[in-house]
């Protein structure tokens, strides 16, 4: 981790300036109005094939949907849907043999709620979720899915940048208890019994914030509730018969070892957080190239392991 860099930063600011990426505002209500074309993907802006067009010339379709992570956001706005997880776990596959056509669906800022509803990215058939099952329904050759989501259920409680809302966090966890189950039957019913749908749980930011100075009034609570959330994530994958991929060995989420990084000593869990993530060089949470592909990594392997090929 010799590359990693440690700057004295305000914590607080960092997670409001993720928040502003990862969509911090209230859940959407229901609606019927049309989400704005900008906010994200459009029907058909996602990488691969077209929707109608299926799996072709022996490659199965991978539907990857998500929040922002999926989406490839950048510090400063820009999304590079080409070098995020998804894509890069797709070219995984395809270097070990198994060529699968990438739907990206991912969209920045997205809850469980709106993922559901619609109203933060621009889908055709509605929300993200039946954007999915409409690409899933209509293909005859679905190798695999992914998903991941929740986050943003509790990015939104940071409150001014310098408070957590613990009771607004315990609230997302909960929120997230009631929607991702019907998230994953759904998806589970419409991609197949026989095909992988994996469900990525979450790196834990807070715990930089832990390690570096000025952390924000809350911040174990916070760290306590990315537990939770995974936990949540975990038993709805486990209920609905689809599959957990953990991120805790790979961002090294419980290695408190001391590892010093630019002179400084701080645990192995953050030294991975500044390393995977751009909380402590750009003070946004979201991954850095390094992060995209561990992720990559980790599910391509899951897939494999699945039985894609």
């Amino acid at each position: 981790m010799n590359r990693t860099t440690l700057p004295i930063l305000a914590v607080a600011t960092a997670l409001a300036l993720a928040l502003s990426a990862c969509g911090g505002d209230p859940e959407p209500a229901a609606t019927t109005a049309a989400p704005a074309a900008s906010s994200g993907p459009s029907a058909t802006a996602s990488a691969g094939s077209s929707p109608s067009s299926g799996a072709g010339g022996g490659q199965g379709l991978y539907v990857a949907l998500g929040d922002s992570l999926a989406a490839g956001y950048q510090p400063g706005g820009a999304e590079l849907r080409d070098t995020a997880y998804p894509a890069l776990t797709a070219t995984r596959l395809g270097a070990s043999g198994s060529e699968v056509t990438l739907e990206n669906l991912g969209c920045s800022g997205e809850t469980t709620t709106s993922m559901v509803k619609g109203g933060k990215c621009d889908f055709a058939a509605g929300s993200q979720l039946e954007q999915a099952e409409k690409l899933l329904r209509g293909s005859s050759d679905v190798a695999l899915v992914s998903v991941d989501i929740g986050g943003n259920d509790l990015l939104r409680c940071v409150r001014g940048g310098a408070e957590v809302d613990t009771a607004c966090v315990t609230k997302g966890v909960a929120t997230v208890r009631r929607n991702l189950p019907t998230i994953l039957d759904r998806l589970r019913a419409a991609a197949g019994e026989d095909v992988p749908v994996l469900v990525l749980g979450y790196y834990n930011p807070w715990l930089a914030a832990k390690a570096l100075d000025q952390p924000v009034q809350g911040v174990d609570a916070a760290a306590k509730a990315y537990t939770a959330l995974s936990d949540t994530i975990e038993a709805a994958a486990e209920r609905s018969g689809t599959t957990f991929v953990s991120l805790d060995k790979a961002f090294s989420t419980n290695d408190t070892t001391p590892t010093k990084v630019n002179g400084r000593s701080v645990p192995a869990n953050a030294a991975a957080i500044c390393t995977l993530t751009n909380i402590c060089t750009a003070r946004d949470i979201h991954l850095t190239d390094e992060g995209a592909a561990t992720v990559a990594r980790v599910l391509a392997r899951a897939a494999e392991k699945a039985g894609v090929s």
